[in-house]
């Protein structure tokens, strides 16, 4: 670095505006983290007071995720587009609406559709959040410090989410849990608008932007989710019809990416075993672990006598673990081979899975708490190693796809898992104490992660051997 460029990045290093600027930019994603979680100790009483099935309500904790997988990745080519400041503020706009439509919905319908809007606002909000900081910092260490502050906001939002969502719908109603999110999103509007500069984008020449493929990709996964959590409960004839056509959908949007240039989701770049691998891991242990979040959060109040409170901070050990063992991790993975890393990490995960099936109504200290202290744990090691794997299979200019394509699975496979939990619920009648089969259903899939990322690891000609490269702009995801 020149003697200049040194001289600007220290004059940087205290520039307030760019410090300000990227608290405007935490803050939205901080609250969206909460989002994520707090609506598993909201459910229970959302089922009682508007009287759900659990096909519907399996719906109100999966339609965040949904659209948020099927619209991130045109999130992201709207925001090179049409500029990171519009978008971002259009997002945060289209989130506090969607949160304000939750607050006041009267039945399953408006709360769905809400909470799919609330995705929707996440879904362009972070990719414009990313392009932003891109643009007002410097490359070299100030980018990576704001990009890092960015990325540990999802681990934060996390633990407060449990916690802020629990003491709301304990003291006040699930409906004020959602209304906490109205006066976020209104500052954050009000703030950006001020000291947000056009930047990150709008500079892309203008091209005929791919809504019909993102349409695609959520219209299926809204119908396999729907599908699969009306096994049980729901006509055959109507669960395969629906089914059929997600699925049919799915295959369309694939055909359309292999001929589409430049394509939304390159399939080049997914036929890789090093992203096939990350895409793998993540989806197949967040289905897992958000599948086991919903079944233990609202069991606990349904059936042990929880308040929404304290149902949450059972789950507060794994974000805390999140959050202190996310940055020596991702050290970690970059002096040792990732292709070790992240199968360890969802080791880690299986076994807390595995305690899951096996606690009781005296079990916090001896299974509850291990178990959610394993799982952040694994979740602190596998998500950067992850993320430096699929950097690793993806071009230069293909980084933020990558980025995309992995956070997409990781939502994805959260909301089929939830589904497929549901399911196993109906079928069995089966209960979290009495008969743990959902949460079997858990375990399979952190086992199937495991099992499936490390066979195409050891596949030959994987290339996954080497050590992470650090690539802070990938890790802009938000990890549970």
């Amino acid at each position: 670095m020149t003697t200049m460029s040194q001289a600007a990045a220290e004059t940087f290093r205290f520039d307030r505006r760019a410090w300000t600027r990227l608290l405007v930019l935490c803050t939205a994603v901080l609250f969206e983290g909460m989002s994520l979680s707090s609506i598993n100790v909201q459910l229970a009483d959302i089922r009682r007071d508007l009287a759900l099935r659990p096909d519907q309500l399996q719906l109100v904790a999966g339609a965040f995720l949904i659209t948020y997988a099927g619209l991130l990745l045109v999130g992201g080519k709207c925001a090179d587009q049409w500029g990171g400041r519009r978008l971002f503020l259009a997002g945060v706009a289209v989130f506090g609406a969607g949160s304000l439509g939750a607050a006041l919905a009267q039945g399953a319908v408006p709360l769905i559709a809400a909470r799919a809007a609330q995705g929707v606002g996440a879904a362009v909000t972070a990719p414009a959040a990313v392009s932003l900081i891109v643009a007002g910092f410097p490359a070299g260490a100030a980018r990576n410090r704001a990009l890092g502050v960015f990325s540990a906001m999802g681990a934060v939002g996390f633990s407060l989410g449990v916690i802020c969502g629990g003491l709301l719908t304990q003291g006040l109603g699930w409906r004020e849990a959602f209304l906490l999110y109205v006066p976020l999103a209104l500052l954050v509007l009000v703030t950006g608008a001020r000291v947000l500069e056009p930047g990150g984008g709008g500079s892309t020449p203008r091209r005929t932007m791919p809504y019909l493929p993102a349409l695609l990709i959520t219209g299926g996964l809204t119908a396999v989710v729907y599908a699969v959590g009306r096994v049980g409960t729901g006509s055959p004839t109507q669960i395969t019809v629906v089914a059929g056509a997600g699925l049919a959908a799915i295959l369309v949007f694939l055909a359309m990416q292999r001929r589409a240039r430049p394509a939304l989701l390159p399939l080049s770049l997914m036929a890789d075993r090093r992203m096939a691998a990350a895409c793998v891991a993540l989806g197949g242990a967040f289905a897992g672990i958000t599948g086991a979040m919903f079944l233990v959060a609202t069991d606990l109040q349904d059936r042990q006598g929880y308040s929404a409170l304290a149902a949450g901070l059972v789950f507060l050990p794994q974000g805390i673990a999140v959050g202190v063992l996310s940055a020596p991790a991702a050290r970690l993975a970059n002096r040792r081979p990732v292709a070790r890393l992240l199968p360890a990490g969802l080791a880690v995960i299986t076994v807390g899975q595995l305690l899951y099936t096996t606690a009781r109504q005296d079990g916090y200290v001896t299974h509850l708490l291990p178990a959610t202290l394993l799982v952040g744990a694994g979740i602190a090691v596998a998500y950067p190693a992850a993320v430096m794997l699929a950097s690793g299979a993806a071009s230069p200019q293909d980084q933020g796809t990558a980025s995309g394509a992995l956070v997409t699975c990781q939502q994805a496979g959260g909301a089929l898992g939830v589904a497929v939990v549901t399911g196993i619920q109906n079928t069995t009648s089966g209960t979290f104490w009495s008969g743990p089969y959902s949460l079997w259903g858990c375990f399979a899939f952190a086992a199937v992660a495991l099992l499936g990322c490390t066979a195409l690891l050891l596949a030959r000609g994987s290339g996954a051997a080497a050590t992470g490269e650090g690539t802070a702009a990938l890790d802009a995801g938000i990890p549970q």
